[in-house]
């Protein structure tokens, strides 16, 4: 079923999205579609395989990956791919497997022209400025996922993604700090169904004085970076706060998790399978419930 006046939207969190890959499954089991999905970071990824009606990619993407290389993430880092080689993950697995119908293949026909667009949003690390793409601006499947890993690539962990001259970095860093609410006000919505990655009670510490050093020499050159991650935490906690405004009034359904067992940087198998079928059994639990929430009445934020 369409909820036409409803825009999901996915919040990042690197390997956390093991758990909250679990969604994806579970919204497509039902046939529950929505117009728009929105991501930032790995978020943008669900986004993407939402979009794409693809859950096997999402489930995949957030535990098998950690398989496909024995390097582990200091090699990748040393070697210039990043923590998780997310270029091979994202665009060399898909097109790699492109003729073939597997847990690796991406149906970029069913992005393209399917029922729900996407909006994918990075940071570009020269003008401090925030990229938005949807699918208009996705010509081929690989242009479809260098901008998902572009809203992926966290600075230090992954490197920057250049797309049409452009250099860009992870999403959260940008206007909408990680959850991209008031881009889906912007569309004309009024109502959310967002997919949070930590637990509702969570909110964002300020950067340490180790991490900002980190930042500023590493990114020495690009200022803007260090500045958003220095000014990210009060902004997205007020995000919540704002967040948790609307669930109060109902025109935001926010699927958080009960318990959040791995973190952004796990790179456990097992781990990210459990934490996955974490994610299947809270959805199951809550079924009913956002049932109930999509087939209410429409309330204005």
């Amino acid at each position: 079923m369409l909820y036409d006046d409803v825009a999901l939207i996915f919040e990042g969190g690197g390997m956390r999205n093991a758990y909250t890959a679990a969604v994806v499954e579970a919204l497509l089991q039902d046939d529950i579609i929505f117009p728009k999905a929105y991501g930032i970071s790995a978020g943008a990824v669900l986004a993407a395989f939402y979009a794409s009606r693809n859950p096997k990619r999402a489930k995949a993407t957030f535990t098998e990956s950690v398989l496909i290389s024995d390097k582990g993430m200091l090699v990748n880092l040393l070697e210039g791919r990043g923590a998780f080689n997310l270029q091979y993950i994202l665009e060399g697995l898909a097109e790699e497997n492109a003729e073939e119908n597997n847990e690796w293949t991406f149906d970029f026909e069913q992005l393209k022209h399917g029922a729900t667009d996407v909006h994918i949003e990075a940071f570009d690390i020269d003008s401090g400025e925030t990229a938005s793409w949807t699918r208009k601006d996705m010509h081929t499947m690989t242009a479809a996922l260098e901008r998902v890993r572009a809203s992926c690539s966290y600075p230090l962990f992954i490197p920057a993604t250049q797309i049409d001259g452009r250099r860009y970095a992870d999403g959260g860093m940008g206007k909408s700090h990680g959850i991209c609410l008031q881009a889906a006000i912007h569309d004309g919505f009024r109502r959310f169904f967002v997919v949070r990655t930590q637990e509702r009670s969570y909110r964002m510490p300020r950067l340490s004085i180790e991490k900002r050093d980190a930042y500023r020499v590493a990114y020495a050159r690009h200022p803007k970076v260090t500045r958003a991650l220095e000014e990210r935490p009060d902004a997205y906690n007020t995000l919540l706060d704002r967040l948790e405004a609307l669930r109060e009034t109902g025109a935001a359904y926010v699927f958080c998790p009960d318990s959040m067992p791995i973190t952004y940087k796990t790179t456990d198998y097992d781990a990210l399978c459990r934490a996955y079928d974490m994610g299947l059994a809270q959805c199951e639990r809550e079924r009913s419930a956002w049932k109930a929430w999509l087939n209410s009445s429409i309330t204005s934020p």
